[in-house]
């Protein structure tokens, strides 16, 4: 089964943990375990560190016959029966409108067929193909670029999109092998020749919240919207402007989003969304679904088309409402234990002596998460409300760009995260903004790239 459908299955069985074994979208070399808690969310603090530490103390690990713990009662499957249920929950949370679409939907070498397939039929989705490449599970992902399952990487959709063109298709959707994430590729307008592109992390969640919250009623301020630090503003701009709260002040991880449901209460949770594809609506699980997300975004692009837009239009409505927004990765793998000693020199560089300049714009002051405190340029040193964590934030003199900076929680890598944007009372041609801001996040990625090369 999928991550949300565990997740699922220990808030519906009340269990007290959860064990998913999955790589996710890497090789099965990198398998390791994802480990939920009683609230159906991964664990937190400080629940984490304590189960590390009974695992290392862990003298004996007895085995038993699985076939005879079946037999007498000690493990009882409820696949059939669980899976069911969340296909229930799901489909409980559709949005009325119209469901004219033709879909292409690929598990990617995974299993989020058995989610997604069922979940979409039973909301009225009846022209639906997987794509036959990748409808075998199998965690060698063979026909997928690279090896590697990343519903983020454009260069999975490009054989998808050869065959939705040869339908007719008017969107492709994908999630990651264990069917958390969601991904997305669709033309860029509906004429039968357009070219199709993909959309990032940020801009299907800015769609998803936009298209969540106007098919809502009974909105209040006491709605609230979750994403993480180093997801996009816009999606607080959207939510501001239907009168809904964000709490957005997160640690990367989308335990932290499960976790605010529930410190804040989920009766008026409306959305949460962390800028690698990961999209939650609903109380059903604590934990990213790439079930629900398909749905949704099937919704979404079936009343962009009966209003005659494609999805790509119905984003560039929003920023001329909301504002262009635009952002970028860089990732800079440094392997080894010289690696390790490389990322930490990096990371008290940048909290140090950061650069005074970036893209040539002033670095205003910087957010050093590890050390709670705000530095302005200048010297001025204040308190940081927000998360602890090895996380440092430059702010541009520009307002609304900055750069994240942080180590990879699971790979030998530092990852930049570079955000742009541009008011939209400033917006006067969307399509030379676009150009503009590209060479922007570009000249940041060149000079972050040199930062780094000074340790």
């Amino acid at each position: 089964c999928s991550t949300p459908e565990l997740s699922f299955l220990v808030r519906y069985k009340q269990c007290s943990c959860g064990i998913m074994v999955t790589a996710s979208h890497n090789p099965p070399s990198d398998n390791a375990v994802k480990v939920y808690w009683s609230t159906g969310g991964q664990i937190l603090p400080p629940h984490d560190q304590a189960i590390i530490e009974r695992v290392m103390n862990v003298q004996e690990i007895r085995r038993e016959d699985f076939q005879t713990a079946v037999g007498d009662g000690r493990v009882v499957i409820c696949t059939e029966e669980s899976n069911a249920a969340f296909v229930q929950a799901v489909v409980a949370l559709r949005l009325p409108g119209p469901r004219d679409l033709k879909v292409i939907y690929s598990p990617l070498h995974g299993v989020g067929a058995s989610a997604v397939c069922p979940v979409l039929q039973a909301d009225g989705f009846t022209d639906v193909e997987v794509f036959e490449l990748h409808r075998e599970p199998n965690g060698q992902f063979p026909n997928v670029p690279g090896h590697v399952s990343n519903p983020e990487n454009p260069k999975v959709f490009e054989a998808i999109i050869e065959r939705a063109r040869e339908i007719n298709a008017d969107l492709i959707l994908a999630t990651d092998p264990d069917a958390d994430r969601m991904g997305c590729a669709a033309p860029l307008t509906l004429a039968a020749d357009a070219p199709w592109a993909t959309l990032t992390g940020n801009q299907l969640g800015s769609l998803l919240v936009d298209f969540v919250l106007e098919n809502m009623s009974g909105l209040t301020p006491d709605h609230y919207l979750v994403k993480t630090l180093v997801t996009s503003e816009m999606i607080r701009r959207i939510g501001e402007s239907y009168g809904v709260r964000t709490y957005g002040d997160l640690l990367v991880g989308f335990k932290w989003i499960g976790g605010t449901m529930d410190d804040v209460g989920p009766d008026r949770f409306v959305l949460g969304l962390e800028e690698s594809h990961g999209y939650l609506m609903g109380q059903h699980v604590r934990d990213k679904d790439g079930a629900v997300a398909c749905m949704l975004m099937a919704e979404l692009a079936a009343a962009a088309k009966a209003a005659g837009k494609s999805v790509h239009e119905k984003l560039d409505d929003l920023y001329w409402q909301h504002g262009y927004h635009s952002e970028a990765q860089v990732n800079l793998f440094m392997e080894g234990s010289e690696g390790m000693t490389r990322i930490k020199a990096l990371m008290q560089l940048v909290r140090e002596k950061p650069p005074s300049t970036l893209a040539g714009m002033k670095v205003a002051a910087v957010r050093d998460y590890g050390s709670g405190q705000r530095r302005v340029t200048g010297g001025q040193v204040e308190p940081l409300v927000g998360p602890t964590g090895d996380m440092v934030m430059l702010d541009l003199a520009e307002p609304g760009n900055y750069v994240a900076v942080r180590p990879s929680g699971t790979e030998p890598k530092v990852k930049f995260y570079t955000f742009a944007f541009v008011p939209a009372e400033h917006l006067a041609d969307l399509e030379q903004t676009k150009v503009d801001v590209q060479q922007r996040l570009e000249q940041l990625e060149t000079e972050l790239r040199a930062l780094a090369d000074q340790v």
